[in-house]
């Protein structure tokens, strides 16, 4: 397999998960590239980054060079910081040093993983005025543009896609299941209960839930169907994570997996509100909230605040230090409560099979923040209103998004026999200055008092 790229492998070796994105990177290639604007692929690592920007290369262009900068060497970096004063040198050189003939408007250059090299990006300006090819980049963290107190130039003419994790549309459309996604597309737009296909679709829902959406964690259960080789998979993506925590100079290592190891039993609780306290009792925000920042940056936690007046854009009412915070992805954090566990079988088919009676709600919300963040929401908020004396809470909504250019509420309720006081409340208190919302639940579809109850695997059609 020596020579293939990661692209080529996956499709050789049948890993390969089509992703809903790459549409995006098509338009940009047929509108925004002919106007000299780069594309910067940015998300976690291990989310799928370099595959889609070599899918790209591969299908829509006669050659291409991928410089990858976590293994690039002297001579090719310093190309980029003292080889631009005649970019014709510099395309020849590049083109000799990877073997790949470069032609005007009809190739790519990738820059792959380009936080790495901090220079290059500085060099994308000059490079996209030339304007001779069409340049790509890769990379997480891409946006932290210093490097001791030496400031960068970032390219205006950018154009920036989030590259998150494969939805369950995506994972089924890889399990051959188009039947499913026909069938939720019409339910849930028609508003239809699923009768005899619910349990089917669930069960799917289920381990697409334990898998997550890491491409390489899909393609490898969806081929094997071993749940302990996808949980390998899972765990070395936390050990990665953990390495890089280690690696950081500009933020605590120390306070970044604090933070990270805390979030399963943040979200174990009722309210699911992210303490502080429950790491050091004297820990303080001003502390953790660079490392809160640089985990957001770099895609794997997404952080949800309280917005305490929802009648309103949330971000103008939003409380910075009162928040949520969920993992990109929900597989992973399977695996983060679970890493000290063997790895098993039967426990890994105990979960899914909901048999161990856990608390299933940490799950399911987390479900629906990753969801949301997938239909462009980069920030999001809940809603919880407390006694000013008692402080206990009086209402809580779980998530806020807009609709039909209102604030919506949307509960998660994972369980049977749950209370909507709290959804009817707020809808008496803001009524006409909010939309009606919706309950994501663990039943089919239903609508009770004005009120329409979706199963939680509908989530990636009705938000």
């Amino acid at each position: 397999m020596s020579g293939l790229d990661e692209y080529e492998i996956a499709i050789e070796y049948g890993h390969y998960v089509s992703r809903d994105v790459y549409a995006k990177l098509k338009q940009w290639k047929d509108h925004d590239a002919r106007e000299h604007k780069c594309l910067f692929l940015r998300g976690a690592r291990r989310v799928g980054k370099s595959c889609l920007a070599l899918e790209l290369a591969h299908k829509e262009y006669r050659t291409f060079i991928k410089v990858s900068f976590d293994r690039a060497n002297k001579d090719v970096k310093d190309l980029f910081v003292n080889g631009l004063e005649d970019l014709d040198v510099f395309y020849d050189r590049l083109s000799v040093a990877y073997g790949t003939q470069l032609y005007p408007g009809e190739s790519l250059i990738i820059l792959d993983e380009v936080q790495l090299f901090k220079p290059a990006r500085q060099a994308i300006k000059s490079l996209l005025l030339d304007g001779r090819y069409d340049i790509l980049e890769t990379g997480s963290l891409a946006s932290i543009v210093k490097k001791d107190d030496e400031e960068y130039l970032l390219p205006s003419e950018e154009i920036s896609i989030d590259v998150l994790p494969i939805t369950f549309k995506e994972y089924l459309r890889a399990a051959g299941k188009d039947d499913m996604i026909k069938l939720l597309e019409s339910a849930s737009t028609k508003h239809q209960a699923f009768r005899a296909a619910y349990r089917s679709i669930y069960n799917e829902f289920r381990h697409y839930l334990f898998v997550g959406g890491m491409p390489k964690c899909v393609a490898v259960y969806l081929k094997t169907k071993d749940l302990v080789e996808t949980e390998k998979e899972k765990r070395s993506i936390l050990n990665l994570y953990y390495g890089d925590f280690s690696k950081q100079k500009k933020v605590n290592s120390l306070y970044l997996s604090s933070i990270f190891n805390l979030i399963p039993s943040e979200l174990s609780y009722h309210d699911k509100r992210f303490k502080l306290s429950h790491i050091n009792s004297n820990a303080r925000g001003r502390e953790y909230g660079s490392a809160f920042r640089w985990l957001k940056d770099a895609d794997i936690v997404n952080t949800c605040l309280n917005s305490s007046d929802p009648s309103v854009l949330p971000l103008l009412t939003a409380n910075g230090d009162d928040l949520k915070a969920y993992f990109i992805d929900t597989g992973l954090l399977y695996s983060l409560c679970f890493m000290k566990t063997d790895e098993d079988e039967l426990f890994y088919k105990s979960l899914i099979y909901d048999k161990l009676h856990i608390n299933e709600g940490m799950f399911m919300e987390n479900y629906v923040a990753q969801v949301l963040r997938t239909k462009g929401y980069r920030e999001l908020f809940f809603y919880e209103k407390r006694d000013e004396k008692t402080y206990q809470t009086k209402m809580e909504i779980d998530f806020l998004r807009i609709h039909d250019r209102k604030i919506s509420p949307v509960e998660v309720k994972s369980a049977s026999g749950y209370s909507l006081t709290s959804l009817k409340k707020f809808k008496e208190a803001f009524k006409g200055k909010v939309g009606e919302g919706i309950v994501l639940h663990d039943g089919d579809y239903k609508e009770e008092d004005g009120i329409s109850f979706f199963p939680l695997f509908t989530s990636d059609w009705v938000l």
